[in-house]
């Protein structure tokens, strides 16, 4: 499997996700406004792990509760850092940092545990996600959404307001974010009111493209083609999703679990899983669940994505079942884009010992330096706690960023003048050059869809 160079016109993009903000957004600005926009309102907008039942709606900071990667909730919807080019440290890999020097040392050094060190340097360098019921986007009533919705702006409008160090830009960025994220009304439901904000973006690049509803646009309320196979135990069929599964750490067809698919309401937002044959209800669909997604080509996915093995599961599967469906990988120079905005902007304070303890400086200036570092040869370092740390942090924050884009502070911070001179960089899918071929297994991490 390798990644070859594909035209967007050849294969336009999909973006299929929960969040009119993040990835979604930013292949919005990126490919300006070509392509198929859906929401994900198949899954749920984010919940707090272990309170999925809780049925109110709201912000909470995320944290990592484990070198292996445990968190303590999922946000798919809504989420924000403390401000643009902050830390984020709440989907670092703390096990690349072991590596590098065990963390039971840098624990030692700060004269705490490893559980704590972990936990307590994901959140106070982390962001806010917004939380609710497990209950499918489709049906959640915005009323039911808008306190937590009305939070988490809340939240963005602080990260802006903590990013730049000039009051005289406050009210302008607080006009731009407001644009995509506009005060939620009582009335219509929570698919409705994304569906408006990412039209809001769309109108950004001059598009009118329409954003559809996973739910009710894009999945066959029957399950569709594949699902009989599944039904039948077709042992092909089983082999090769099992194989996949396998793959992304999944469970895989048995007795236990004999199906790929579950029932979406599409009045009540419950999910369950599928274990026989049924005639939908009405206001009900069947839904795959990612590795049995058919007929959805061209979903994109950023460049820094395509390593995982959730993303060389899906490839698996899509290819051995036949399904119609596909991935492509688009990459941007939005950082680089941002180099020549001179807004005057916080240094975190993490970041401050590695341009000289400065703690204001131009935007584009700051790109500039924490790029340089990032890239910089460091070994010499290595022995230095401190120096690694931070170093660690700042590798940690800009692979999130390459993944999830955060537009919405970007934009909220730089302007029109940085979606202008936005431009993608690379746009990439996978192809087979031998009749089989191992895959390049990856860590797994959080899909961008339903899993």
């Amino acid at each position: 499997m390798r990644l070859v160079d594909v035209a967007p016109s050849a294969v336009p993009p999909l973006a299929l996700y929960q969040s009119p903000w993040t990835i979604a957004l930013a292949i919005a600005f990126a490919f300006r406004g070509a392509g198929t926009y859906v929401i994900d309102d198949i899954d749920n907008a984010g919940v707090a792990r272990g309170k999925e039942e809780r049925q109110d709606f709201r912000t909470i900071r995320k944290e990592v509760l484990s070198k292996k990667g445990w968190t303590n909730c999922r946000p798919l919807a809504a989420f924000c850092p403390d401000g643009l080019l902050f830390a984020n440290l709440s989907r670092a890999d703390y096990t690349a940092l072991d590596r590098r020097m065990p963390l039971a040392v840098l624990a030692k050094h700060r004269s705490t545990t490893v559980e704590r060190l972990i936990r307590e340097t994901s959140r106070e360098h982390g962001m806010w996600s917004l939380t609710g019921p497990d209950q499918a986007i489709t049906a959640v009533p915005l009323r039911t959404a808008a306190t937590g919705l009305r939070d988490i702006i809340a939240k963005h409008e602080a990260a802006v307001l903590r990013t730049l160090a000039r009051p005289q830009d406050h009210e302008p960025a607080l006009r731009r974010l407001r644009h995509l994220m506009p005060e939620p009304e009582p009335e219509g439901s929570l698919l409705d009111y994304f569906q408006q904000c990412l039209r809001r973006g769309l109108e950004l690049v001059g598009s009118d493209a329409p954003v559809l509803s996973a739910a009710r646009d894009l999945i066959p309320s029957d399950g569709g083609r594949l699902l009989p196979r599944f039904l039948q135990g077709d042992p092909k069929t089983i082999d090769v999703y099992n194989a996949a599964a396998a793959v992304q750490g999944s469970r895989l067809i048995d007795a236990d679990h004999p199906l790929p698919y579950y029932t979406v309401g599409l009045s009540d937002g419950v999910r369950a899983d599928l274990t026989h044959a049924i005639r939908p209800a009405t206001d009900q669909v069947i839904a795959p669940k990612i590795l049995a997604l058919e007929g959805v080509a061209g979903m994109a996915l950023p460049r820094a994505t395509a390593p995982r093995s959730t993303i060389l599961a899906r490839e698996h599967a899509y290819r051995g079942l036949a399904s119609g469906s596909s991935q492509v990988f688009f990459d941007t120079d939005w950082l680089e884009a941002l180099g020549s905005c001179g807004t005057e902007v916080h240094v975190d304070g993490i970041f401050q010992p590695l341009i000289g303890g400065r703690q204001t400086m131009p935007l584009g200036d700051l790109v500039v330096e924490l790029l340089r570092h990032d890239e910089a040869d460091e070994e010499d370092h290595q022995q230095d706690p401190i120096r690694l740390w931070t170093r660690w942090a700042l590798h940690e924050t800009l692979a999130d960023l390459r993944t999830w884009h955060y537009p919405v502070l970007a934009y909220a911070v730089a302007g029109d003048r940085w979606v202008e001179q936005l431009s993608l960089r690379s746009y990439t899918e996978y192809r087979s050059f031998f009749p089989t071929s191992p895959f390049p297994f990856g860590n797994e991490e959080e899909s961008s869809w339903t899993s």
